[in-house]
């Protein structure tokens, strides 16, 4: 049976308040404070133990604390705050992004950039799939990016910015993040196959932007980066789209994703951006009856 947390709390505050004063004959204050530190973890357990995750995230808090403070070990704080981290998650998101964000701050001025980036890339998932924050999420993602180049995990960073960011309707800032990736993935036999989704869901955001020349001259320049890229049915879809768009033919426009979603089935963020564009033909139309 776990052991009464609040009753660890109040041994680890003696042990703590022990070991500020001073040196004692029965163990010295490194001693006390190592049990001071061992006892809030105990504590922050058995509260995670009965679902009390507020009060877990304090607990670690505590005793990081005195790991940075008292006994100099900030690796092991960063641990504690990542224990502190999932206490939080569920019941107090915002409590768990800080915590988490200091121990990406430890491993950063470490120069530990991979398990600063992994870190980080928690931090953004909690903004968007838990507080639903998409713009704080972006930023998030960015510097799990700026963390790692060349990397599978700062590319799935920088792909889930670029989804974010059309959402938000910045499609400059979603381009530029595709074709980065799509670059990077060219020379790369494990990840080249991805890279014509890249270039279409670059070209479907170069259409939700309204811009056809640029649309069109985007579409010439992945077919320069890949030439493979021209004979796949991603950019006989884009080239198609550009046609019904510029005619303001809607119907086609449909009919043309109806026959590729057969083949291929059009994810839930394709869908909802060609909607839009889908949108923008009848309003054009309207424009001109």
């Amino acid at each position: 049976m776990a052991q009464d947390p609040r009753a660890l709390l109040q041994q680890a505050d003696k042990a703590a308040s022990g070991a500020s004063g001073g040196f004692s004959f029965f163990g010295g204050r490194t001693e006390k404070y190592e049990r001071a530190a061992e006892l809030y973890t105990q504590a922050a357990n058995s509260f995670r133990l009965q679902k009390q995750g507020k009060e877990a995230g304090l607990a670690f808090e505590r005793a990081a604390a005195i790991q940075i403070n008292n006994l100099q070990e900030p690796d092991d704080a960063a641990n504690t705050y990542q224990e502190a981290f999932k206490s939080y998650k569920a019941t107090d998101p915002e409590d768990a992004i800080r915590v988490l964000q200091l121990a990406v701050t430890h491993y950063t001025l470490k120069g530990n950039f991979r398990r600063a980036a992994t870190q980080q890339q928690n931090v953004a998932e909690c903004l968007e799939a838990i507080i639903g924050d998409n713009k704080r999420a972006i930023d998030a993602y960015e510097k799990v990016g700026e963390c790692l180049t060349c990397d599978s995990l700062a590319n799935k960073a920088f792909l889930k910015l670029a989804d974010l960011s059309a959402e938000e309707g910045n499609y400059q800032r979603s381009i530029e993040n595709y074709e980065k990736v799509a670059r990077s993935s060219l020379n790369s036999n494990l990840m080249k196959w991805s890279v014509k989704e890249y270039f279409l869901k670059a070209g479907i955001c170069h259409l939700t932007s309204g811009d056809m020349v640029a649309t069109k001259r985007a579409i010439e320049q992945y077919t320069e980066m890949d030439p493979t890229f021209a004979s796949t049915r991603e950019c006989k879809l884009l080239n198609d789209l550009v046609e019904s768009v510029e005619q303001g033919d809607q119907e086609t426009f449909s009919d043309q994703l109806f026959q590729y979603d057969q083949m291929s089935k059009l994810d839930k963020w394709k869908t909802k951006l060609l909607l839009k564009v889908k949108d923008n033909i009848e309003s054009q139309g309207e424009d001109f009856s």
